[in-house]
């Protein structure tokens, strides 16, 4: 066992060695095929010289070249084999060099790139068989993970593929995905469509089974002044922003258009450039009240 939990894994690193007498036997067989692979092509180049030079008869030619091509492909039937046991290439390239011991000696490589999130036998455990793990660790890419999101019926016409959503989790962390999928099929109970959604996940923030919230934008279209839903207060029951001027702040009200859950388009009443106030603006309409007050 290589590999702790945690531990992060490159695409065909070696993560654990089995003992497997399956292995053993391919091994065995692939080098008992080498061999006489070897003998057989020097006996058939043998005959062929000396039936070139007319010294050998031609049906001890035509043996010898018949022994060549059985042994030829006994040995790629046995490297096939231990291609079909996920031996690799390099390793079997090996195999006349490894002592004798190593044969039962199987190399687990990880499948993919990602993280050991699980591991799931001991040192020494049998594995394989009936009643026994099949799986010796589950490795996990979380560089991008999948949204799935339910969406009814009514807001399938505000999506398609390729549209960028919003997500947000239970601690309020934002991000933005793009939809991937949208299945053709609607449920018959809940009337209710699945919809994918990849989200970039490089710094771990996202992990799968959490709740979250989608935020489908509805309409687009460009305005000319936004902003934050915070910098404005009602102020005799005008919307009112705070703008920056040489003495402080001045209390102006504003017009509004459009606005989302966190901005708010104004049409009139401020001019690009001008300085407002975006936080806090509470305790300025509070200082604004006793100025009146005080009146």
């Amino acid at each position: 066992m290589r590999k702790r939990l945690g531990d992060t894994v490159q695409q065909g690193e070696i993560v654990a060695y089995l003992e497997s007498r399956e292995v053993a036997d391919a091994k065995s067989e692939f080098l008992t095929a080498g061999a006489n692979l070897d003998l057989q092509t020097n006996l058939f180049e043998r005959e062929r010289t000396l039936f070139e030079k007319k010294i050998s008869a031609e049906q001890q030619f035509l043996r010898a070249e018949n022994a060549f091509a059985v042994s030829k492909l006994r040995h790629d039937l046995a490297r096939q084999k231990l291609s079909a046991l996920d031996v690799d290439e390099a390793e079997i390239a090996e195999l006349p060099k490894q002592p004798v011991a190593n044969l039962r000696r199987y190399a687990l490589r990880s499948p993919i790139g990602g993280r050991v999130i699980e591991r799931r036998v001991d040192l020494g455990a049998p594995v394989g068989g009936d009643q026994q793990e099949k799986e010796i660790y589950v490795i996990a890419d979380m560089s991008s993970v999948w949204v799935e999101l339910i969406a009814s019926t009514p807001d399938l016409a505000l999506l398609k593929e390729g549209d960028s959503i919003a997500i947000e989790d239970t601690a309020h962390a934002k991000a933005v995905g793009k939809t991937i999928f949208i299945s053709p099929m609607v449920t018959k109970e809940t009337r209710t469509t699945r919809v994918i959604v990849s989200l970039d996940n490089a710094d771990g923030r996202w992990r799968p089974g959490s709740f979250i919230t989608a935020f489908i934008p509805v309409d687009r279209r460009a305005v000319g002044l936004l902003l934050p839903r915070s910098s404005l207060q009602t102020v005799d029951g005008k919307p009112t922003a705070f703008v920056r001027t040489p003495e402080g702040f001045e209390a102006r009200s504003v017009q509004t258009g459009g606005m989302t859950e966190e901005a708010v388009e104004v049409v009139a009443g401020l001019k690009p450039g001008e300085i407002v106030a975006v936080l806090n603006t509470f305790v300025l309409k509070s200082e604004l009240g006793k100025a009146k007050a005080d009146e």
